[in-house]
């Protein structure tokens, strides 16, 4: 046994930039992800994204969840 419980103590000034630099990431990967997909797009097929307030843009759970699996664990 390692003797690693998973067990993580966080002040809130230390949870704060933990969860800082997870958005940050996540924004990151999300900004050239949307990148990618409106620039394999024409004109028309954007403009229907927007109207659908971006939905098709959106990330499913399975995307969101592949990010946080390659984010650095404290």
């Amino acid at each position: 046994m390692t003797g690693k419980t998973g067990i993580h103590v966080f002040t809130e000034e230390t949870l704060r930039e933990h969860d800082e630099e997870i958005a940050v990431k996540v924004h990151q990967a999300t900004v050239v992800s949307t990148t990618r997909k409106l620039l394999k797009m024409n004109s028309g097929q954007q403009l229907n994204a927007a109207r659908n307030n971006c939905e098709s843009l959106l990330w499913n759970d399975e995307q969101l969840n592949t990010v946080l699996d390659h984010i650095d664990k404290p």
